[in-house]
């Protein structure tokens, strides 16, 4: 798919090159923390978000996983020294790159456009700077993570990519503004 990107009232453009690699563990083990920190740089974030180090993303997505992003050059590298830190633990790492798209809301209404489409509180008082969950946007699945006030990332599943896209611009138009 080539780059699709829209100027409305909000930025809204597909982002491309990064990997991404889900690990299912127990992270509460010594292993799996001292793993993280050393392959990634930084701890296991807490509850509901996502941390970012030296463009490593690390997201809780659920009491026993975790949702890693990491720049596209890197990734060979960086999944191997996962695997490597994580023998003889109880793990599953698996590159889901393939299977995700993402995109990137940037302007100061993007709470807003996604008030429309997903069933939770963007205001920044209630999802703030580093937070990251999981919704539903209409009737697709996804996940978000608020990387500053002005910017959300929103990751789906690349199978409903050009559903997920039609929907955000058209929440996005600049004729769309709620107020």
């Amino acid at each position: 798919m080539l780059d699709s990107s829209l100027e409305g009232y909000v930025k809204v453009s597909q982002s491309f090159g990064q990997h991404m690699f889900t690990l299912r563990a127990t992270l509460s083990s010594t292993k799996v923390k001292t793993a993280i920190k050393l392959v990634l740089g930084g701890p296991i974030p807490k509850r509901g978000f996502c941390d970012t180090y030296a463009g490593k993303s690390v997201a809780w997505m659920s009491p026993d996983e975790l949702l890693i992003t990491v720049p596209g050059p890197t990734s060979g590298s960086i999944y191997a020294d996962l695997q490597k830190a994580l023998v003889g633990q109880h793990a599953l790492l698996s590159d889901v790159s393939d299977s995700r798209a993402v995109f990137t809301l940037t302007g100061t209404k993007v709470p807003e456009v996604l008030a429309k489409l997903a069933p939770m509180d963007f205001h920044p008082a209630k999802f703030k700077v580093g937070s990251f969950t999981r919704t539903r946007f209409a009737q697709v699945a996804g996940a978000v993570f608020r990387v500053d006030e002005d910017k959300i990332i929103l990751i789906c599943f690349r199978s409903v990519q050009q559903y997920m896209f039609s929907l955000l611009c058209d929440a996005a138009r600049q004729d769309a503004r709620v107020f």
